[in-house]
């Protein structure tokens, strides 16, 4: 086969028709084309064609090549991206570069077995940060869970054959500790925030409707219903790099309305009406996260009362309305959490408390 010359009614044309063997296949076959002026272009385009083919890189062979860090950039690009909000998407690149890329970032995502991962897991557990501590065990397992969720990329886009991971015990526990106040405990914190009413205001709402930090930093007027006594929760706040962002909450159940104690009402009227040029749209709290942290500190202190994160006030909410006997249906869906299951896994342990006092409580009904 070569090239062979045809007729057609606007003169001669040459057309080239050759065998190749395919190099990834092994398969045998034939290439056909027409309409060249020349002898010449047909054999041009057969031996260009053959040697393209000699020289293209098979795609196993691409794949074999490519980096672990290639595929997280390949990640990050794809629309897995669109779906995480500027705080969850800075934690998750500050892990990579911290903790991950150093060890694995230009390694070929092929090459990465079950040995290295074990021998980076104890690099991990070994480290030791400023303050003489290692990494909490719930920071190392979302270390690993941030490293498990690329080579779980990898693996669906046939960059790697399995992960590696899944063979290998997960680094780290999920924090279980729930701290929290008791009501005697908030009073006597409250009582000293009153010192500064600017953030009195938030920590009460965040103690009293269990709301996240941030949902409570992206309340407007229009969120606030005083005549139904609730507030609505669509969105959350938040400051990255300077850059201050209002997002959809942390999941779509997070999307909810809670009611307020009298008290609160008349709370949130009172700080609101002290607001000078208040908008319907605009925020009611323009503190920043760090001022509300070293008021929140300073007053823990002066009460006397135990260190607790300012999270710690909505797990303080949850505790109460459990000790109250509130069914966990709607305590899930007061605090915004995805299923009961969470609720469950998260406060369990309160629950079992819970259940012990409804049996003393029955045992004196019987006597």
């Amino acid at each position: 086969m070569g090239q062979y010359r045809y007729d057609t009614k606007h003169g001669p044309k040459w057309m080239a028709k050759f065998r190749y063997t395919h190099p990834e296949t092994g398969e045998t076959k034939i290439e056909y084309k027409r309409g060249f002026a020349t002898k010449r272009d047909a054999k041009a385009f057969e031996e260009n064609f053959v040697d393209e083919l000699l020289h293209t890189e098979p795609e196993d062979a691409k794949l074999r090549r490519k980096t672990f860090g290639e595929v997280y950039d390949e990640y990050m690009a794809s629309h897995k991206r669109e779906d995480m909000k500027p705080s969850t998407l800075q934690t998750k690149e500050n892990i990579f570069k911290r903790h991950i890329f150093p060890y694995f970032k230009d390694v070929p995502i092929r090459a990465i077995t079950d040995d290295d991962v074990y021998e980076w897991q104890l690099k991990m557990k070994a480290k030791i940060l400023p303050n003489g501590k290692p990494f909490s065990e719930s920071f190392l397992r979302t270390i690993q869970s941030q490293f498990n969720s690329i080579m779980n990329y990898g693996n669906s886009k046939g960059y790697v054959k399995s992960n590696p991971l899944a063979d290998i015990k997960n680094m780290g526990v999920k924090d279980k500790r729930i701290e929290f106040w008791t009501t005697e405990e908030y009073e006597r914190f409250a009582y000293e925030a009153m010192e500064y009413p600017e953030v009195y205001y938030c920590f009460e709402v965040l103690y009293w409707t269990g709301m996240r930090e941030g949902e409570m930093l992206a309340l407007t007027p229009n969120d606030i219903d005083f005549y139904s006594k609730s507030i609505s929760i669509s969105k959350t706040y938040t400051v990255l790099n300077g850059q201050e962002y209002i997002t959809t909450p942390k999941t779509q159940s997070s999307v909810r309305t809670v009611s307020m104690p009298d008290f609160l009402c008349d709370e949130l009227k009172e700080y609101m009406s002290q607001i000078y040029d208040l908008q319907p749209d605009k925020r009611i709290f323009r503190v920043t996260k760090s001022n509300l942290t070293k008021v929140f500190a300073s007053c823990a202190k002066k009460a006397g009362v135990k260190h607790i994160p300012i999270h710690g006030l909505r797990h303080s909410h949850v505790s109460l309305l459990i000790s109250k006997k509130y069914d966990i249906f709607e305590i899930s869906k007061r605090i915004g959490h995805k299923s009961i299951k969470t609720t469950q896994d998260t406060y369990g342990h309160l629950f079992t408390e819970v259940q012990k006092n409804i049996a003393d409580d029955l045992n004196s009904m019987r006597r």
